[in-house]
């Protein structure tokens, strides 16, 4: 109890507010640990990592109750990390914490499906998220395209980040949409604006299924998208949109798949002694913020 009230301390030097203030913060923690089995102090250092990239009180409320269900799915490695990837999805994506929970719900889903992990797709979209979106994408197309190439290499998810940053910034630039007309291959909308990363494989993987792989041509647009360094990531993510495009649809499907793991994780006996272990430990800390408490914990530290 003890230890929890210091955090919540640090928490209020964060956000500058009273612990007072912070009292409708720890009710949340509180209600959130006890119902669905989550240790508080886990709980109390997400909401100061939350309360440091700028959310408001009830914006990290509303964030903490999504990324408390993630600690009980079955994909994500810890609360800590997923915290991390949930910040950089807010920020790069900009959808706002409302959508939080779906986003988690759908990289949960798609980790359940497919040969990736949840830390390897938070782990891309901290690398490679922002240039994605400034392209056009969205989070479940990012997802979907990582995945085809993840699951096909098995390399790690910082060197296929890597690898797709590169394509990805190569991909819409004016000489490469240029190159890629000689193959009957449009990038580009009528008014002359990119299609986006998502549209803009589907496309390239269509044009090269008629190809050889063999063929001078292929060897001519892989190394355009990609250059040599980066040829292993630009063929898989050509050569399997198939399994990117089954990864969106169980993306787009599996934004609640979180709260349900979560309804699911309270069978096992971990959770329920958790729960009432985080119970025992809100009656402490009742009896810890007592004015009684206080009064007699002053009196004896002065003497």
């Amino acid at each position: 109890a003890i230890s929890f009230q210091k955090e919540m301390v640090r928490l209020s030097q964060v956000t500058g507010k009273s612990l007072a203030n912070l009292g409708g913060m720890e009710k949340t923690i509180s209600k959130l640990s006890t119902t669905l089995g989550v240790a508080s102090k886990d709980l109390i250092g997400v909401s100061r990592m939350l309360a440091q990239a700028g959310l408001t009180a009830e914006q990290t409320r509303t964030a903490l109750a999504a990324l408390a269900k993630t600690d009980l799915a079955p994909t994500f490695e810890n609360i800590t990390k997923t915290t991390e990837g949930a910040i950089a999805i807010l920020c790069q994506f900009g959808q706002g914490v409302g959508a939080l929970e779906g986003q988690l719900g759908a990289i949960n889903a798609v980790a359940k499906k497919f040969a990736v992990e949840s830390g390897d797709i938070i782990a891309a979209v901290r690398r490679t998220g922002g240039v994605f979106k400034a392209a056009g994408g969205s989070l479940n197309e990012f997802i979907a395209l990582f995945t085809s190439v993840r699951a096909t290499t098995r390399e790690t998810a910082e060197t296929i980040a890597t690898g797709l940053r590169t394509i990805f910034t190569r991909i819409q630039r004016p000489e490469t949409i240029e190159f890629l007309k000689s193959f009957n291959v449009q990038l580009s909308d009528m008014e002359g604006n990119f299609v986006g990363p998502y549209k803009a494989v589907q496309r390239l993987s269509m044009a090269l299924n008629k190809m050889d792989p063999r063929s001078r041509a292929f060897a001519a647009i892989a190394e355009q998208l990609g250059g040599f360094r980066q040829i292993g990531k630009v063929i898989p993510l050509l050569q399997q949109f198939e399994t990117a495009q089954q990864a969106l649809n169980v993306a787009m499907n599996g934004g609640n798949s979180v709260s349900k793991d979560a309804q699911t994780a309270q069978q096992a006996l971990a959770v329920q002694i958790q729960k009432v272990r985080e119970e025992f430990d809100q009656l402490i800390r009742k009896l810890l913020g007592s004015d009684a408490f206080k009064i007699m914990t002053t009196s004896v530290l002065n003497m």
